[in-house]
């Protein structure tokens, strides 16, 4: 009892003393403890710890931790230059490791690399980022968002199509030759993937986006970085209170330009004057002229607008994201929804059971999840994928638009009274283009694509410190699936003798014979990817003053093709690499870089089939060196960087295992004459492909100098670089002669082409210019000039004829001097009868080799090509207290376009007689009453050999297609934070929103980026969006 009672006490007495003890703890200081890392997770020093309630303050240690004492309910704060502050109360956690973020335009700032990340105030290697602010406009495609945004990116939007309207996108250039099967087209490497799609995301999706521009940043990608390279990530999550976040925007848009046509009278009139000037009798007679006038009978004497009659003036599209962010230091996410539909302008028939509409929907959908497994083990999950489905008319929307442009306007009305399809019965007729549009049946496109990655990182800092290892596996498939309800409706024709019978009922005429029911077809496809990668990598500062990170990394990846077509594309693709980086810093002030790459392709001999690409980059922070010290108030930052190295292209022409010969075993074979009327012959084997096993990498050696620099504390930024390139060993189908009885040329190494070039960005950071009024501003440039040096082509007779010495997509043709005034003036020039007879009014083209005849040996470069030299960009923002208005203009110079073909040639006529129509232009011609020399078109002929001598290309139809536009301008009104919290939000937003309003441009036809040299495309259009966000 006694030892019971004793016991007792004791423990009584030793919970008064632990109670006392806890008491006075909470009432007083606690010992708080911590690490400080940055976002690469490499400790930091010197940083501040601050207890804001009691301004006591210290520094973490070389280790990045430190020791604070603090209350409960005290605060603390991190601080560091060049870093976001990061705050936090104390309650019972007695223990932080903490992250600090980079500020934004810090040289601290963390960017994404080839396979990993790096300090901004390290890169040697030349690459460019842009806000994803400035690329989240109201377009279906993230390609359509990009030009003149980044240093180096050349984008230009060839097609407005809802469903097909992406842009074409090249880095610094073309630096191969196209036609060999060569890609230009940049990598796309989505979160660590190699080779996904550019458009399969939504905008508010994405959190970064860069492009890597020389051998030191695309290195240790090999191969597949030979022209650049696009690394986008999407958003993470963050640890904290869920923040959920809605934004919907709806806009109208138009087209951007529409061909200017001439009406059905000016049309007539013009005809006739082209029969005349070619000897016919004129088809309309003064009496049709003048019922076409009247157009009391418009079934008779049809007028027809075909842009009005097929499309309207305005459509719809929509966009909406929802997305949600959270979690905790143990477990993280980010997922969203978004939606986006798009509208055509193209018209429908009501009276149809169908939708033959033309539209555009999309559903995309991403979740990112990371979780801190252990404190060194880190997993992350992602997952990204889209539903689309596109309705179209039964016929393609561009072949319908190509027909609009092509059909004059009095061959016939849209339609007959009772549903009636007018058409012509002359063999090679035109096809009726609102029939083609509204009756012709419909056709569903569906889409979907599950992109997933899944990443395993271990810090092995107990084994080696600094060092982590890294796993991740990416599965992605995607399939099409399409559904054709089609049919041709007979097509009849009015009795132009008889029209109408006694009852008013119209006398017609059956020429074309169809059916009314719905054909069915369907096809698919899809193709599935697999991706590995693991490597180690290792950072480690030794001291203050030096700092060493490496890399190493195997991938590989396998493609599949789910619905081949033959034996060979059944076969998996495959590809595997290695790639390494090693980096060295000291002081902050000098950097070195080695990176490599060393890749294997199907495409050649095993002994032939990897390839070593290395590369190596400085740097040299001039603004740390103590001698900067007096300039640094003007010249804060100066920084020379240069990279020097080779990238290959394993591409291998234009088929699979390249170093085979493809014989084709069910050729005609050899004649040996004939017996009993029959041809005798001996059945054997063609060689339609033949490469040698002595073909392998084209090997591309790049340089890049650059220069940047920050003036007045940072507020303007410069960054500039100067790059060459030479690309050797292309592959390019050999030039020889016919005789040698080859069926198909042999392929080889050939090539060689050069390009050189300058691009930069010029950026003002936010700068108060008056009272709550903020200004900034930013510009982009890219200049390049891509040269071939062989082609594998014979040697010409004149020098002005060669190939070699001017740009890949170079134009060549005659050069036209002016219009012939007299035949007076042709008798005493050059002879051009070796390419037609010459008339008055028609090209006179320059003897440039002074032989006195115009021949194929005047043929000389006349034209740059479509894709651009220089592109720019440059836009400002105007913020005052919740208002902000900002604009951003984007140009292209450079770049021309040969217009040519039906609609452009007036009366070519190259595939019926009703196959054309004339653009305004038209009446701006020669004729005897107005000889201009200078007109917009020659004389008017009838057919395609009495404008022969005018259809040549030649200097007189290429046309510059340089423009400036207006790319987007936004309005918008931040609601004040008290009256958001009022409704449950954390903030939200308004705004109005433009896109392509407006463009200036010496080229009239139609829109100049559209890739068509007759204006047979579907138009680029323009967005006036309303919008509004908000944070909960």
């Amino acid at each position: 009892m006694k030892k019971f009672i004793v016991m007792n006490t004791l423990l009584l007495v030793g919970l008064l003393i632990t109670t006392n003890i806890l008491a006075q703890q909470g009432a007083g200081t606690i010992k708080i403890t911590g690490t400080v890392k940055d976002e690469l997770n490499a400790p930091m020093p010197g940083v501040t710890i601050i207890n804001l309630a009691t301004k006591a303050g210290t520094f973490t240690k070389d280790d990045g931790t430190f020791e604070i004492e603090a209350k409960r309910g005290d605060s603390l704060s991190a601080r560091m230059i060049g870093y976001q502050s990061f705050n936090v109360v104390i309650n019972n956690v007695i223990h932080f490791d903490i992250k600090l973020e980079a500020a934004n335009n810090s040289l601290n700032e963390v960017v994404v690399v080839g396979f990993g990340e790096q300090k901004k105030i390290s890169l040697v290697g030349a690459q460019s980022s842009v806000k994803v602010e400035d690329i989240q406009t109201p377009v279906a495609n993230l390609s359509a968002a990009l030009a003149g945004r980044i240093a180096g990116l050349v984008g230009v939007q060839r097609s407005g199509l809802p469903g097909s309207n992406s842009a074409d996108l090249w880095i610094r250039g073309i630096s191969t030759f196209n036609g060999s099967g060569n890609s230009a087209s940049p990598l796309i490497v989505v979160d660590g993937v190699q080779g996904r799609d550019i458009n399969s995301f939504d905008p508010e999706d994405i959190a970064s986006f860069t492009i890597l521009k020389d051998a030191a940043a695309t290195a240790v990608y090999g191969v597949a970085g030979a022209n650049g390279v696009i690394l986008i990530t999407t958003k993470q999550g963050k640890p904290g209170k869920v923040n959920l976040m809605f934004n919907y925007n709806q806009g109208i848009t138009s087209f951007t330009k529409t061909p200017d046509l001439v009406d059905g009278v000016t049309y007539m009139l013009l005809r006739n004057e082209a029969q005349k000037n070619s000897g016919m009798t004129p088809e309309y007679s003064n009496n049709y002229i003048n019922n076409t006038i009247k157009q009391e009978d418009p079934y008779l004497y049809p007028d027809v607008d075909w842009m009005d009659a097929l499309f309207g003036s305005t459509a719809m599209n929509r966009r909406a994201n929802f997305s949600a962010r959270g979690g905790s230091d143990i477990a993280n996410f980010y997922t969203s929804l978004a939606y986006y539909e798009e509208e055509s302008l193209l018209r429908t028939d009501a009276l149809q059971s169908y939708d033959a509409s033309t539209k555009f929907r999309r559903y995309n959908f991403t979740s990112n999840v990371s979780m801190n497994w252990t404190k060194t083990t880190k997993f992350d999950l992602g997952i990204q994928g889209y539903v689309t489905q596109t309705n179209y008319p039964g016929v393609n929307p561009e072949d319908a638009f190509a027909n609009v442009m092509q059909t004059n306007p009095v061959l016939y009305p849209t339609m007959y009274p009772g549903g009636y399809v007018p058409g012509v019965s002359t063999e090679g007729a035109q096809p009726n283009p609102y029939a083609q549009i509204t009756q012709s049946g419909y056709q569903n496109l569906f889409g979907n694509q599950i992109y997933s990655n899944a990443r395993l990182t271990q810090d092995l800092n107990s084994i080696v410190p600094g060092l982590t290892a890294t796993a991740m596996y990416s599965f992605d498939v995607n399939n099409t699936h399409n559904i054709s309800r089609t049919r041709t409706r007979s097509q009849y024709l009015l009795n132009r003798v008889i029209p109408y019978f006694d009852d008013g009922t119209m006398n017609l005429k059956l020429i074309k014979e169809g059916i009314d029911n719905l054909n069915y077809s369907r096809s698919n496809s899809g193709r599935r990817s697999n991706y590995f990668e693991a490597g180690l990598n290792y950072q480690h500062d030794f001291g203050p003053d030096h700092k060493i990170t490496g890399m190493v990394l195997y991938n590989q990846r396998e493609l599949v093709e789910a619905f081949a077509s033959n034996v060979t594309s059944s076969l998996p693709y495959r590809r595997v690499g290695i790639a390494a980086r090693g980096t060295y810093a000291y002081k902050d002030k000098y950097f070195f870089e080695a990176d490599l790459g060393y890749n294997g392709s199907e495409n050649f001999i095993p002994s032939r089939r990897f390839g070593t690409f290395p590369a190596l980059g400085i740097g040299w922070v001039i603004s740390n060196e103590k001698f900067f010290e007096p300039l640094k108030n003007t010249v804060s930052f100066l920084k020379l960087r240069y990279s020097d190295g080779v990238v290959g292209d394993g591409s291998g022409g234009n088929r699979r295992f390249g170093y085979l010969t493809l014989v084709d075993t069910d050729a005609d074979g050899f004649s040996f004459g004939s017996r009993g009327g029959a041809v005798q012959k001996s059945y054997g084997g063609t060689v339609i492909s033949s490469y040698g096993t002595d073909v392998t990498w084209a090997k591309s050696h790049k340089r890049d100098l650059g220069l940047e620099f920050n003036l007045f504390k940072d507020r303007f930024t410069v960054v500039t670089d100067i790059f060459t390139e030479r690309r050797e060993g292309v592959f390019l189908q050999r030039s020889l002669p016919g005789y040698l009885g080859l069926n198909s040329m042999p392929w080889g190494n050939l090539g060689i082409i050069e390009n050189k070039g300058i691009d930069g960005t010029v950026t003002l950071n936010p700068v108060q210019i008056a009272k709550d009024l903020f200004i900034d501003f930013r510009g982009t440039f890219s200049y390049n000039r891509d040269k071939v040096i062989e082609n594998d082509e014979p040697i010409p007779p004149y020098d002005y004829m060669d190939r070699r010495g001017v740009n890949y997509l170079s134009t060549f043709g005659y050069v036209a001097e002016k219009l012939f005034e007299n035949q007076d003036e042709i008798d005493k020039s050059p002879d051009q009868s070796a390419l037609g007879n010459t008339r008055p009014g028609d090209i006179k083209y320059k003897d440039l080799n002074g032989d006195g005849v115009i021949d194929p040996y005047d043929r000389t470069r006349i034209g740059n090509g479509d894709v651009p030299t220089t592109i720019y960009g440059f836009g400002f923002n105007l913020t005052y207290k919740g208002f902000y208005v900002g604009a951003f203009l984007q140009g292209i110079s450079g770049a021309d376009r040969v217009i040519s073909g039906d609609g452009v040639i007036p009366f070519n006529n190259s595939t019926g007689p009703e196959r054309s129509n004339l653009f305004w232009q038209a009446e701006d011609r020669w004729t005897e009453e107005n000889p201009n020399p200078q007109a917009f078109y020659p004389r008017l002929g009838y057919g395609s050999s009495a404008n022969k001598m005018n259809s040549y290309t030649s200097s007189w139809w290429v046309k510059d297609i340089d423009f400036i536009r207006l790319k987007t301008i936004d309005f918008g009104y931040n609601v004040p934070k008290k009256f958001a919290n009022r409704l449950k939000m954390k903030n939200a937003r308004v705004y109005l929103q433009g896109v392509n309003l407006f463009y200036w441009s010496k080229f009239k036809l139609w829109d100049p980026e559209l890739n068509t040299g007759n204006g047979t495309k579907y138009p680029n259009v323009r967005t006036v969006s309303l919008g509004v966000q908000a944070n909960f």
